[in-house]
């Protein structure tokens, strides 16, 4: 199981830690950490409660009554969330509110909080705890040269057993915390001191939690144990959300969430600074901001997320700087400083664009177009008032492709990597663009109702020719609509990793609706319909598998709908009636699966890209690190080098001179063309994009396409 907390969590700190002989240092007497008080619901919430109750039972896709079962899962969920990485509770604390398992179904249904509220103030009472001893273990200097571990992946580990052994996890903890710090070239005194407000700022921040972020916490456990994109919104949540939807972002452009101690980078917002940079990707997470060029840095482990938020998000124009550890990595390991400049996200940048991508074969070459696709976006409003000129996917990519026909292009690859969806109606009609006709989706409602969708568009087909789809982990939702019908209807081939997995339909509710003369009380995004191929398959949980595989940074164990234990599953109902296009596509994929492989084994980039990619896969399936601190200095240099051997390697294919430093060589530019980023590391070309053109190369030469037929529909009964 892998489950990321809600955003409203401020679960632990990255307190990390110290071991065994210490040596004394001059340091300044331990801090007493103020007792927090005990939290109590608010009346209002529990009416609240029991209408989101409703609501999940009557309206969910999935029914699901608040039975004993639901029950346990809720309790497991909120335990998950308050302490995922099982570093505040015992054993002893989990026995003495396992009685709650059975019962918290029934209180959420009938409006009673106190019993989930007792479970934070318990919860509040060991984090002021842990921190009490973490300042405590900052009066001496630790022994750097003790063998010894950390292991700072306790997600799937049993709860402590006692508070003697969550001690000896918090000294090492700490300990760990030093370790960061003095590789980051602080002294033993600057550490503690950075250490010591941390964990200080921490304890304030936790005291400030009240009664609506222990509701919301909870409410969210309880609505994610049903499935995980069903969402409650306080009503200051419920702003940030339309903040998000209507895309008036002033900022850097990523979507933010707390995930443990950490805030962590969601998605990047095609078009915003963020995503123009690259060099901040999903998964990262953000350890310290600063404003200006030359601002302090200030240390945000354990920091509420929407006060992280608050120092990011600013006037477009100014300059913030973030400190970043990157995605996977252990902490200690070396951290980035991003410059970003704010500015404001306009659907405008998140347009479709093109570029074309040559191909040479002996005398021969393709000319290969690239349509990116960062997001499926509709100017709604503009639409509804007859504007003939509204933007939108569609027309924008119909443009491209004339644009792209008349510079006589051999194939077109759609990159959809990255592309978390959007507008359903966007993947239908962009769809048409290359089908003749036919049905693209169906839909099945929480009454068992199910429509087909798509059958009366009528676009007109743009472009026949040699097409790949390009996808990865993160192509989501109405993006793996499009992937797989391309897929179903044989007209093209998809291309990459198994995309996310998203297949399901939300509907915001206004719960102020529901509570006569009520102004407050949130919103809830609630799951009601679910998405199924035209050949019948749900893409829920299992996405859409690739014809021709490519390797991804991400491991799917870590990211997509089947790393969720709530996730609705997978399954079928009854094909649409549609016909494929292109049946030669299937007789000919062996080949040029077969001329795929024998291509990359002799490819010098594709050879280093590997490399980077194994070198990472090693770095992200490790769990502990060594509290040695000479050990780390040596690991933090021999990675130093070997990052300095690979980019001089690219620099080498790409003409450019050996840089004698790390911070030269990533300083040089990049030959990577895709604008809104791609799944490869560091400064080389995209390899992954570059590859999916030579695959439709070979569409090409073996002239699949030749003879495309007038009707894409046909009789499957």
């Amino acid at each position: 199981m892998h489950r990321k907390s809600p955003s409203l969590l401020l679960a632990g700190v990255l307190l990390v830690a110290s071991i065994p002989t210490f040596a004394t240092v001059t340091a300044p007497a331990p801090v007493t950490l103020v007792a927090p008080k005990a939290i109590v619901p608010d009346p209002h919430d529990a009416v609240v409660d029991e209408v989101i109750a409703g609501l999940m039972e009557r309206a969910h896709y999935s029914n699901r009554p608040l039975d004993d079962t639901l029950s346990q899962q809720i309790f497991k969920h909120y335990l998950e969330d308050l302490d995922p990485n099982r570093s505040y509770f015992t054993q002893g604390d989990v026995d003495s509110i396992s009685g709650m398992k059975l019962t918290l179904g029934d209180d959420i249904r009938d409006g009673r909080l106190q019993p989930a509220f007792d479970i934070y103030n318990l919860f509040q009472k060991r984090v002021a705890e842990r921190l009490q001893y973490a300042m405590q273990l900052l009066s001496k200097e630790p022994d750097f040269s003790v063998q010894e571990r950390y292991t700072f992946d306790r997600s799937k580990a049993p709860w402590a057993k006692d508070s003697a052994e969550l001690d000896d996890l918090w000294r090492k903890r700490v300990k760990n915390d030093a370790i960061s710090l003095l590789l980051a070239g602080k002294t033993w005194p600057q550490a503690a001191d950075t250490l010591r407000k941390r964990y200080q700022n921490f304890a304030y921040r936790t005291n400030q939690v009240n009664a609506t972020d222990v509701f919301s916490l909870f409410m969210n456990s309880y609505v994610h144990s049903v499935d995980p994109h069903t969402d409650y919104f306080p009503p200051s949540q419920s702003e940030e959300f339309q903040i998000q939807m209507s895309l008036k972002l002033q900022g850097i452009g990523a979507s933010l969430i707390s995930d443990g101690e950490y805030t962590r980078v969601d998605h990047l917002l095609p078009g915003g600074p963020a995503a123009r940079d690259k060099r901040l990707q999903p998964d990262d997470r953000i350890t310290g901001v600063a404003q200006g060029a030359d601002g302090d840095m200030v240390d945000v482990v354990g920091w509420r997320l929407d006060d992280v938020v608050a120092l990011i998000r600013g006037t477009p124009g100014t300059v913030v700087r973030l400190q970043v550890l990157p995605a996977g990595a252990a902490p200690g390991a070396p951290e980035k400083v991003i410059q970003l400049t704010r500015d404001n996200v306009k659907l405008e940048a998140q347009a479709a664009h093109k570029k074309i991508v040559t191909v040479t074969r002996g005398e021969h070459r393709y000319k290969i177009g690239v349509i990116t696709v960062p997001g499926f976006y509709e100017d709604l409003e503009a639409r509804l008032q007859g504007d003939k000129n509204y933007n939108s996917t569609t027309r924008d990519v119909a443009k491209l492709l004339v644009g792209l026909k008349a510079e006589h292009v051999d194939g077109v690859v759609m990159d959809l990597r990255n592309n978390g969806g959007g507008s359903l109606r966007e993947a239908e009609d962009l769809t048409g663009l290359f089908i003749p006709e036919g049905p693209v989706v169906q839909i099945r409602h929480h009454d068992g109702k199910i429509d087909v969708e798509g059958e009366d568009a009528d676009n007109g087909v743009v472009y026949a020719g040699p097409l790949a789809v390009l996808v990865n982990r993160y192509t989501a939702s109405a993006s793996e609509i499009f992937a797989a019908a391309i897929q179903d209807y044989r007209r093209g081939l998809v291309v990459g990793s198994t995309t996310y997995g998203k297949g399901t339909v939300q509907q915001l509710a206004d719960l102020n609706r529901f509570i006569p003369g009520d102004s407050d009380s949130g919103q809830l995004k609630l799951t009601i319909d679910k998405f199924y191929r035209v050949s019948g398959s749900s893409t829920q949980d299992k996405g859409v598998t690739p014809d021709i595989s490519l390797p991804a940074l991400v491991d799917p164990a870590d990211v997509g709908e089947s790393t969720n234990d709530s996730a609705l599953p997978w399954d079928e109902i009854a094909p649409a009636d549609y016909g494929v296009l292109h049946d030669g596509l299937d007789r000919a994929l062996p080949q040029l699966n077969k001329d795929h492989e024998q291509r990359v084994a002799k490819d010098p980039d594709w050879k280093l890209f590997m490399d980077a990619l194994h070198d990472v896969q090693a770095e992200r399936a490790e769990t502990s690190v060594s509290l040695v601190l000479a050990e780390r200095q040596k690991e933090r240099a021999a990675e130093d080098a070997k990052r300095l051997v690979l980019a001089n390697a690219w620099r080498k294919l790409e003409g450019l001179a050996p840089a004698a430093t790390l911070e030269e060589a990533l300083k040089a530019p990049k030959t990577a063309s895709d604008p809104d980023g791609s799944d490869s590391p560091g400064i080389e070309p995209d390899v992954l994009l570059d590859e999916t053109a030579e695959i439709v190369a070979d569409m090409e030469a073996k002239k699949l396409f030749q003879h495309a037929p007038a009707s894409a529909v046909a009789d499957r009964n």
